[in-house]
């Protein structure tokens, strides 16, 4: 038993005379704790200046640099051509190849109200030996290891995998988790301001660690706020209350202490083997987001920015629509045919000359350069036309470097969870349409949770799917403060077309989005700023639903001190009913009834379903008003525009 229980019990049995029991012990079902000691350890003293080991979107001087569109567009490329079935069979078909590439020049030709050219040889090159050199080989060699649970790597730092779970350990889930749905209408739990779409099943909101409130297993004292908690991005009122999930040097993974909201004695003997075996599957994906963090990977580019900037009219050149049709197709001949790529398109642009002449000229050009359609009106021939058979601008989209392939991070002893104990936030959650409320309008730009629990990654498994739209989890990422660039750049600089964004906003950067579709698991860093697309009914006749299970796994490394189960019990009434009886079950059962409700009224006093309720509305209040007013999350303010 933990060492505050022991004290206590002993402390109340010596009050009426009886010696101290040598056993006390709880069943181990009721905190699920094999850990051998119960004191918590003080987290580990590091010098000020040594970075952690994993990056945290609330640390200091966690942004990355922006990207470049060029480099957008190569990413983009990449990343839908791996979502294909079979790509890695696929893409050796170069005749294949060629129509993806003509169909993404159709798709990335047309830019900020622009017509710019994209796609030359180097781009072609590039694309195609990432893929094909780098991405597959990993891809091909991933496929033949069971372990890894048919893994695969998404966009730079983000993994999935479609395969993770088996028909039958889903089914299991499904079965599982209808126990937690069948239950009377006023009992269920509809998230505030989901105007009943979003149904919480697990949600670490309910039940939190109150500071101040929550009782410590260890002392018997409030649990109180980390001594680290120095500036406003920890709260000073709640924490998520993770598990701590062993992970054995095989990969095998024991819950030893219980999940917050899912912790009768009947939910751990349902849910657990179920959970223990799907985090099993989940942990190479999380080594690989963790290899990626540790080496840096958010930060890593294929495109160098241009060194200067001009007037966004200035230094364009021009290919017009002919000369680009011809090369381009005889560009794509020679890499169909495997042949050295000679073929240079900037060699056929026109740049008019700078006279009053040349000026008008290419005034008139602009002004009849193409219109962009009306999302409602359709397109006539003439307007078609005009936008297809426009010319292209030629621009300064930065330096690709041909050398900077992705590569795989490396797993290491000092990243990989295997032979380590986890601390993981676990949810559970529906989000229910129908014909009365057939469309879900999706979620907020966020990260997840606040320095306390210090999330470093989410994994989530849509395991159920039914009669709903394809949808996309969209990544954002937070960039240096951009508040002094507007006076070291030209008025109305080309930057914002050479990086794809606004002359004014926020500084956030969109990087891509991935499919969430059946079945599959994917595992991102908390870095990536993310946010549910919307989707709909397909049959707006009929019912629809998505079932995701969340796994939030908190900072693994030795300086992170969050509180778990092992140390705070249960605070539900119905959970604090199971140790009551786990109690009478062992060998305090023996003792007078009078003695053993001393010792039960001792125990840490539980937490009502209305406070519980009232805490959880407090606590979304305080980090939603924390995520919507910060910088590292929402970006700093910027306009290109003030000169």
């Amino acid at each position: 038993m933990h060492f505050y229980l022991d004290q206590l019990v002993n402390r109340i049995v010596s009050s009426f005379g009886f010696p101290p029991l040598k056993d006390t012990t709880v069943p181990t079902q009721t905190f699920r704790s094999t850990s051998t000691s119960c004191l918590s350890l003080p987290a580990m003293e590091l010098p000020e200046d040594t970075p952690p080991m994993y990056p945290h979107p609330l640390d200091d001087d966690n942004a990355t640099e922006v990207l470049t569109w060029r480099e957008q567009y190569l990413r983009n490329f990449s990343s839908a051509i791996r979502n294909k079935p079979n790509w890695t069979e696929k893409v050796l078909d170069r005749a294949l190849v060629v129509k993806w590439i003509r169909e993404a020049q159709d798709q990335t030709r047309i830019w900020q109200w622009k017509k710019i050219l994209a796609w030359n040889g180097a781009d072609i090159e590039f694309a195609y030996r990432e893929l094909v050199e780098a991405y597959k080989p990993f891809v091909d060699a991933a496929k033949a290891k069971p372990e890894l649970y048919g893994l695969e790597p998404d966009m730079d730092c983000v993994w999935r995998s479609d395969s993770l779970v088996d028909e039958e350990l889903r089914k299991e889930l499904i079965d599982a988790v209808a126990t937690l749905e069948n239950v009377p209408d006023d009992q269920k739990d509809w998230h505030p301001g989901s105007e009943r779409q979003v149904l919480d099943l697990v949600h670490p909101s309910l039940w939190p660690v109150i500071y101040g409130r929550s009782i410590s297993l260890i002392d018997g004292k409030p649990i109180n706020l980390p001594e680290s908690a120095i500036d406003d991005s920890y709260s000073d009122r709640f924490s998520w209350l993770p598990s701590e999930f062993e992970i054995g040097t095989d990969g095998k993974v024991k819950i030893a202490s219980y999940i917050n909201n899912l912790s009768t004695a009947d939910q751990q003997k349902l849910f657990y083997p179920i959970l223990e075996r799907i985090f099993q599957r989940f942990v190479p994906l999380f080594n690989h987001v963790l290899g990626d963090l540790r080496r840096g990977f958010q930060h890593y580019s294929r495109v160098i920015s241009p060194s200067h900037y001009t007037h966004d009219n200035e230094e364009v050149e021009w290919l017009f629509y002919e000369p680009h049709k011809e090369n381009f197709d005889e560009l794509l001949g020679q890499f169909e045919r495997g042949e050295e790529m000679t073929v240079c398109m900037e060699k056929f642009t026109h740049q008019f000359p700078d006279t009053p002449e040349g000026e008008k000229l290419r005034e008139s050009l602009e002004d009849n350069y193409w219109v962009e359609p009306g999302e409602d009106d359709y397109e006539d021939e003439e307007r078609t036309e005009r936008r297809d058979t426009a010319p292209y601008q030629v621009r300064d989209l930065g330096h690709l470097v041909m050398s900077n392939l992705w590569t795989p991070p490396e797993v290491t002893d000092e990243t990989k969870l295997e032979g380590k104990t986890a601390k993981v936030i676990v949810k559970l959650a529906n989000i229910i349409l129908t014909p009365e409320k057939p469309e879900y309008s999706g979620g907020s730009w966020h990260v997840e949770a606040m320095m306390n629990e210090r999330i470093i990654s989410t994994g989530i498994y849509y395991y159920a799917q039914e009669n709903i739209t394809e949808s996309e989890l969209e990544f954002r990422r937070t960039l240096p403060s951009m508040e002094d660039m507007s006076w070291s750049l030209p008025q109305d600089s080309n930057w914002t077309t050479v990086h794809n964004m606004s002359s004014s906003g926020n500084s956030v950067q969109e990087i891509g989005g991935i499919k969430t579709i059946n079945n599959r698991a994917i595992a991102f860093p908390n870095i990536y700023q993310h946010q549910v697309q919307p989707f709909k009914l397909v049959d707006p006749t009929k019912p629809g639903y998505r079932k995701v299970l969340v796994f939030f796994l908190c900072d693994p490394s030795e300086e992170n001190d969050v509180p778990t189960t092992r140390v705070v019990a249960p605070q539900q009434p119905e959970a604090r009913k199971d140790l009551v009886e786990a109690l009478r079950q062992g060998p305090l059962g023996s003792l007078p009834e009078e003695v053993f409700r001393l010792i039960v009224e001792e125990l840490p006093p539980v937490v009502t379903r209305e406070e519980a309720e009232k805490y959880r509305e407090e606590l979304m209040t305080e980090r939603s008003s924390f995520i919507e007013n910060s910088d590292a999350v929402q970006g700093g303010g910027y306009s290109l525009c003030e000169h």
